[in-house]
């Protein structure tokens, strides 16, 4: 599947082998580290630098879906800078990785729970989901983008998912003092 998408904010598949022990894939080069590792660095960002970041991200998002491609398991950690010279100014480059959990658009709804627990969306948790989860995980990465911590937390798998089914995220802390009320609302809806 990664193999067919071309978006500047997806990584590039070039070629893959297989031996009898092994799978080598052959794919672009990004030296910037992860997202994730960005984040626990600065803590949180500026909501300006967030708007980029998020840009690129529901671009790569919307490209896929339009190519009946849903990821399933976005995430900061499934999010690369593009190369280390970006890493450390204010805006830079990302790509979208871990096509693992990818799945084909289907006219069903798809029924795995499948993901990674901050970031499944309440629907993954029920009878069924569609793309839209996708959109969901975008959601938390950008409430983690402006305050560094996920808006639904708990001490166990369980926790936290009654907590993404039974609870809205809010919105306290000084962090959360100069965010604008249209980046809340983005997040709500």
């Amino acid at each position: 599947i990664l193999k067919t998408l071309d978006h500047p904010n997806i990584i590039k598949i070039y070629e893959f082998y297989s031996t009898d022990k092994y799978v080598y894939i052959i794919n672009e080069l990004c030296t910037g580290g992860e997202l994730f590792n960005k984040i626990v660095e600065v803590k949180h960002f500026t909501e300006s630098t967030a708007c980029y970041i998020m840009r690129q991200l529901l671009s790569a998002v919307a490209y896929c879906h339009d190519k009946g491609v849903i990821h399933r398991d976005l995430k900061p950690e499934n999010i690369l800078i593009e190369n280390s010279e970006e890493k450390d100014k204010e805006f830079f480059h990302i790509k979208i990785i871990d096509f693992g959990t990818c799945e084909i658009l289907k006219k069903k709804k798809l029924t795995e729970q499948i993901g990674t627990s901050f970031y499944i969306a309440p629907e993954v948790l029920k009878d069924g989901y569609n793309e839209k989860c996708d959109l969901w995980s975008c959601g938390v990465i950008l409430f983690i983008l402006l305050c560094g911590y996920p808006p639904f937390n708990g001490n166990t798998n369980v926790d936290i998912f009654h907590a993404i089914q039974n609870q809205n995220p809010i919105f306290g802390g000084e962090e959360w003092e100069d965010i604008t009320p249209e980046a809340k609302e983005l997040i709500k809806l």
